[in-house]
């Protein structure tokens, strides 16, 4: 690994990569090979080797590319520790949703021991198993309670009788010139004035989380959210509606409270298969929640 240019097939054998896969992350854009005159062969010089190392750390990982591409762009230490804590924030929804459907197992299994004399799959039965999986399908989705990290974050405030886009146009633009928009997690939210009447103007607030050590230019403002607790429930078309079971949720929760001592966000998650669902973001409504 101390030449300064390497071959592809000397590469795929030092770092046990496939010779297909570096041309697939040549292709999206991670670093660039050259040509060998003499022979054809693909070579890398030292920052492509460096890149390509970094890229197969990552994707160890199980990071994806557009979040490599971030860190490889910046190569800084904040965004990489920016892009790990994401991964980590993702391996414990993914841990939550792992429980929760260890619960659902467990419910159905409860119930078919208490009913071990039957032999067939009978209505009751599929009824008891359909109220358990079913709600997500029958639109009766529930809260999960997910823990989020102390989070440094730029923030654009407009108040307009439709604010939401001109909040979050600038802050876009300025994270995709400044290569951030990879890495960065995206927090929307009511400001006041609060939304009162149809065509009234009222505030909202858009923020994205920024390594340390990034400038924040005007117009925007910096601040840190605390984290913590919070319920979280995938909103649907109806936002409004989506807000009103979440609280309604909370309000009989035997185990939660809502903690009005800090911001409730929207995250803006990137619909990566927009066509025909007319939305380029998902949104995920969270409440910050505390132990009743």
């Amino acid at each position: 690994m101390n030449r300064t240019v390497v071959s592809i097939q000397q590469l795929s054998e030092q770092l046990g990569l496939t010779s297909r896969t570096l041309r697939h992350w040549e292709a999206e854009g991670l670093f660039q090979s050259k040509r060998e005159v003499s022979s054809g062969w693909r070579t890398y010089d030292e920052h492509a080797l460096k890149c390509i190392r970094i890229t197969a750390l990552l994707r160890r990982m199980d990071i994806p590319i557009r979040e490599i591409q971030a860190v490889l762009d910046k190569s800084s230490v904040p965004v990489l520790k920016q892009v790990i804590q994401n991964r980590i924030l993702a391996l414990q929804v993914h841990q939550e949703e792992l429980e929760q459907m260890g619960q659902q197992l467990h419910q159905v299994l409860d119930y078919l021991n208490t009913s071990n004399k039957r032999t067939s799959i009978q209505e009751e039965l599929l009824s008891e198993m359909e109220n358990v999986f079913m709600s997500n399908v029958t639109g009766q989705s529930t809260f999960k309670v997910i823990t989020l990290p102390t989070m440094r974050v730029a923030f654009h405030i407009v108040v307009d009788v439709s604010p939401e886009d001109k909040a979050m146009g600038p802050i876009m633009d300025w994270l995709e010139s400044a290569k951030l928009l990879g890495t960065a997690r995206l927090f929307g939210g009511n400001m006041k004035p609060m939304p009162s009447s149809a065509g009234k103007p009222y505030g909202y607030g858009m923020c994205a989380t920024i390594p340390e050590g990034i400038s924040v230019p005007e117009p925007f403002k910096e601040m840190t959210l605390p984290g913590g607790l919070y319920a979280k429930l995938d909103s649907s078309e109806d936002i409004g509606g989506s807000w009103k079971t979440l609280m309604d949720q909370l309000a009989h929760s035997q185990k939660y409270r809502s903690d009005r001592s800090r911001l409730c966000l929207e995250e803006h998650i990137r619909n990566d298969s927009p066509a025909g669902s007319g939305n380029l973001y998902d949104l995920s409504l969270l409440e910050p929640v505390v132990l009743k």
